[in-house]
């Protein structure tokens, strides 16, 4: 093996040292993604669960917060009216990654 041959054998090692925090980040932004997708399908679920409960004359926060699990925090559940019954809720998405903590606002109306 000659000298220059022997000089690059560690390279492709510290190369591959070098990228694995950025694709540890990477797969924690991925993640967090996932969690926010998760979070808006769960938080429409619990949207019309509360706004059914409201249109029953049930209380809708107790209702959204049965819905959804422990894992994702009600923030706000607000109704408007008129003829239809509508729920407004807020709920936190988990925070999986350095990301800020951010909201998921959805909406259901019920007859």
């Amino acid at each position: 093996m000659t000298r220059a041959g022997r000089r690059d054998r560690g390279v492709a090692s510290l190369e591959v040292i070098a990228l694995y925090p950025l694709l540890v980040l990477f797969g924690t932004f991925a993640l967090q993604a996932g969690a926010a997708v998760w979070t808006v399908a769960l938080a429409d679920d619990a949207a019309r669960t509360a706004a059914r409960a409201a249109s029953l004359d049930q209380d809708p926060a107790a209702a959204a917060a049965a819905a959804l699990p422990g894992a994702i925090d009600v923030r706000s559940v607000g109704t408007f009216g008129g003829p239809a019954h509508g729920v407004r809720l807020t709920v936190e998405v988990p925070r999986v990654s350095p990301l800020p903590v951010f909201t998921v606002t959805r909406e259901a109306v019920m007859p």
